[in-house]
């Protein structure tokens, strides 16, 4: 009984979802709302069983003055509509900012950028000219949407900024990368989200 009723409420909401197709209404925004809602409550567990829990059974020193020092920033972020308060929330909000973005910066170039340039430079081109081709047109991808996201300009007689022209040339071919990536994603974003509804349309028919 079970389920057949979790199967009910997961097909009826992929089929709200859906129904986005038809336009922007009610029940696809409830769909949404339900969805974040589930996420925010799941990470609110998992963050106190897996960071808050153990910081208070652990008995280190260490453990505890975490425990504490979080406990104390959440609290000043709380107070921040207590305007004789603001200095100590916005210190907290920029602790809170600065970590996080020191946190990305890590992982994106950790975890993306070094990986993508090891592998890139480690291509095998497999002794035929079709792999050494393919090689090629990754390489020029991987470096040209790189230099895409290179903000370097000069001034021109009008005293508008613009890019050398080499550069313009450059991102406008990693441009054309980025939006090819993009519009294969999104293709198989929607293959997914058909398979995953004629699959539940197959369990309901007993197909």
């Amino acid at each position: 009984m079970t389920a057949e009723i979790s199967f009910g409420i997961s097909l009826t909401l992929t089929l709200v979802i859906f129904s986005y197709l038809l336009g922007d209404n009610f029940l696809y925004r409830l769909a949404v709302s339900i969805f974040v809602g589930l996420a925010a409550a799941f990470t609110t567990l998992v963050t106190f069983q897996s960071v808050l829990l153990p910081l208070t059974t652990s008995g280190r020193g260490i453990d505890i003055f975490l425990l504490i020092a979080s406990g104390i920033l959440v609290l000043l972020l709380v107070l921040k509509p207590i305007r004789s308060l603001r200095i100590l929330t916005n210190f907290a909000l920029g602790f809170l900012i600065a970590v996080g973005t020191a946190a990305a910066v890590v992982g994106a170039v950790s975890g993306t950028l070094i990986p993508l340039v090891t592998q890139t430079a480690q291509l095998e081109t497999n002794g035929t000219f079709m792999g050494f081709l393919s090689s090629v047109i990754l390489i020029i991808g991987v470096v040209t949407s790189l230099l895409y996201f290179s903000y370097n300009a000069r001034i021109n007689i009008q005293g508008e900024a613009e890019r050398p022209p080499i550069l313009r040339v450059i991102a406008a071919i990693g441009q054309g990368f980025i939006v090819v990536t993009l519009g294969a994603l999104y293709g198989a974003a929607i293959l997914t989200s058909l398979t995953i509804l004629t699959g539940q349309l197959a369990m309901l028919f007993g197909g």
